[in-house]
């Protein structure tokens, strides 16, 4: 992988963990509740994978499907696999549809959240774009020297 898309994966890597979340009576970045999923049952916040949850119910489990989506990004950054990073990219994507389903009911948690997701969604996006030119090329050299 070319280290300035290398870069571009740790980009996103980063924007995701700094999302917003409105908790209670503050904000924290997504990456204070991905720590905190372990202690998910004692906070009051409940791991229950539901489109008909709130926005608060949807936290924990949104934090956790985020988590995984990291990892696996970070794990096919560093071994050089396009499709494992195309579905990293989306996992991270349904984690962040998964928070902010409420958004056009008017749900202002849902709205904060999603805008301070923006610059995960333009980075992800390029980086998806990359991805996914990166394997067309590929499959036209296979081709060609077939």
């Amino acid at each position: 992988m070319i280290k300035q898309y290398r870069g571009l994966a740790i980009a996103v890597l980063i924007s995701s963990s700094l999302i917003l979340i409105g908790a209670g009576h503050g904000v924290g970045p997504m990456i204070v509740f991905q720590v905190m999923l372990p202690f998910v049952n004692e906070g009051g916040y409940k791991l229950s994978f539901s489109l008909s949850n709130s926005y608060e119910n949807s936290i924990a489990s949104s934090a956790l499907i985020l988590f995984i989506g990291q990892l696996l990004l970070f794990i096919a950054t560093h071994k050089e696999h396009i499709i494992t990073r195309l579905i990293a990219l989306f996992i991270m994507w349904t984690a962040l549809f998964f928070l902010t389903h409420d958004i056009f009911n008017g749900d202002s948690l849902a709205e904060f959240t999603f805008g301070s997701a923006s610059p995960f969604l333009i980075l992800s996006i390029a980086l998806f774009s990359f991805d996914v030119k990166q394997y067309w090329q590929r499959d036209k050299i296979d081709i060609e020297h077939e």
